[in-house]
């Protein structure tokens, strides 16, 4: 894409704020030109948060349903999976999956709890307990 031709269409996801991106000059040479979004991109972006936000909900039913314990949905709000989880906590997978289990989650001790706090950056009153609604209004 030539850098006269980088997309600069108005109410996209920057909000007025503008991006990198990579195009050729008249030289052909690749060169750095800031864009705000266009439209194509503001649609593929709420596809895609949308898909989070039905994500968040679902590991809520489940946590309510008693399935799974509240780490579920925490984990699903920060988009983390049991392997980021495992490499940002230090925890093993294995304890992550055996932590998902609402009476082994309950009972964690405050060591383990610490690790999740670090790893989620929630405090850890918050990692214990459960929202009234899903939180997706920031996506």
């Amino acid at each position: 894409m030539k850098a006269t031709d980088v997309p600069q269409e108005e109410e996209t996801i920057f909000a007025g704020h503008q991006r990198a991106c990579y195009a050729t000059d008249d030289q052909g040479r690749y060169v750095v030109v800031g864009s705000i979004g266009w439209e194509v991109e503001k649609t593929v972006n709420d596809q895609a948060n949308e898909l989070v936000r039905e994500q968040i909900a679902a590991a809520l039913a489940r946590v309510r349903r008693g399935e799974v314990s509240v780490l579920a949905y925490h984990m699903a709000r920060r988009q983390m999976s049991i392997g980021m989880l495992a490499a940002y906590s230090g925890v093993s997978r294995l304890r992550i999956h055996w932590h998902l289990r609402p009476n082994v989650y309950a009972r964690l001790p405050e060591e383990i709890l610490n690790l999740y706090v670090a790893a989620l950056q929630l405090p850890a009153a918050e990692l214990r307990s459960l929202p009234a609604e899903a939180d997706c209004e920031r996506l």
